[in-house]
């Protein structure tokens, strides 16, 4: 269903002129490789633009909270996203988990701890909303499951 989904949105994508919107995707600094990698193969796949914003979780969060135009979050930590959430910035319908976090520190290595997952999410404000949906069902797509495992990532 996914895949079919993204292949309806990849003609309305290469119909795009020049001119229109990036993608604005900010993101946690640990993602910033496989990021790189799918982003290069998203646009290749659909002509939209991603423009990879980097930085802390907290300090990305808050950026798009003061008003720098995004369409994507993908913090690195639950806070931050549950943070946005709570203000009413996320489009929780339009929330995915992308990649498994490492249990917190003080869980103690315990394996029978909550698994936490890094999610990415739509913004309810955001300027390219197709473009952003469709860039948030590519990381969910093999091909992005692929490039995260190859950094090492562990996969819902």
């Amino acid at each position: 269903m996914r895949n079919l989904w993204l292949a309806l949105l990849i003609p309305v994508a290469a119909a795009r002129s020049a001119a229109a919107q990036d993608i604005q995707v900010f993101a946690d600094q640990v993602f910033l490789q496989p990021l790189q990698e799918i982003a290069q193969t998203f646009t290749e796949q659909t002509s939209f633009e991603i423009q990879l914003n980097v930085g802390l979780s907290a300090v990305m969060a808050e950026s798009i909270r003061l008003g720098l135009p995004a369409d994507v979050f993908f913090p690195a930590a639950e806070e931050p996203m549950r943070s946005m959430i709570e203000k009413g910035m996320v489009d929780v319908a339009l929330k995915r988990n992308v990649v498994i976090l490492s249990p917190d520190e003080g869980a103690g290595g315990d394996e029978s701890a909550d698994v936490q997952y890094a999610a990415a999410a739509v913004l309810v404000n955001a300027p390219n909303r197709l473009g952003a949906m469709a860039f948030l069902e590519y990381l969910g797509s093999d091909e992005s499951r692929a490039v995260f495992a190859r950094h090492g990532y562990s996969l819902p």
